[in-house]
């Protein structure tokens, strides 16, 4: 049974790069995009962008990016949601479990888990995306996304899945038999 489809676009490790962009300033170190969303799944109805010209700028395009309200794909009844973790502290594996719960009623009810991997151990960043099937998730649910590695939390988040609900006619067809 496969409940949702993951696909890893891109892993990134965004320390070398920052740390090459914001050069040795003091200033430049305080808008950290790692800093900024620290433990922070941010989601997105399209893909994150890998780069920018500054660290300033990368954090001005996660938060344009943002949006956490989805609505379904009423042909292939799913929803497509794109992700960008960022991590509470450098990573020291290879694979993250991804847990998906459903906090609808205010309870946190497990849905899915599955695991994810990166591309090496120091990483501080995870881009990727997943694929909810409305069979298994229901509608006008509220989802939390949590990453742990080896039960310690990484990062989490939350977000709306959003559809119409089955119409029933309310009408009843009682034959002979029964």
């Amino acid at each position: 049974m496969n409940v949702l489809k993951t696909t890893t676009q891109v892993a990134l490790c965004f320390a070398v790069a920052l740390s090459f962009m914001m050069g040795a300033s003091g200033t430049a170190q305080a808008k950290n995009p790692e800093q900024v969303f620290s433990g922070q799944i941010i989601t997105s109805n399209k893909a994150f962008p890998t780069s920018a010209k500054s660290p300033g700028e990368y954090i001005k395009k996660i938060k344009k990016a943002k949006f956490t309200k989805f609505q379904e794909n009423k042909d292939t009844k799913s929803w497509k949601i794109y992700f960008a973790a960022f991590f509470r502290r450098p990573l020291n594996d290879l694979e993250i479990t991804v847990k998906l719960y459903d906090v609808t009623s205010g309870r946190r009810l497990l849905i899915n888990s599955f695991e994810q991997y990166t591309e090496g151990r120091g990483q501080k960043t995870l881009i990727s995306n997943v694929k909810l099937e409305r069979e298994y998730f229901g509608v006008n649910k509220k989802i939390l996304i949590t990453m742990e590695t080896k039960k310690q939390l990484l990062a989490q988040g939350t977000f709306q899945i959003l559809g119409e609900e089955e119409k029933l006619s309310g009408k009843v067809d009682f034959t002979e038999d029964e």
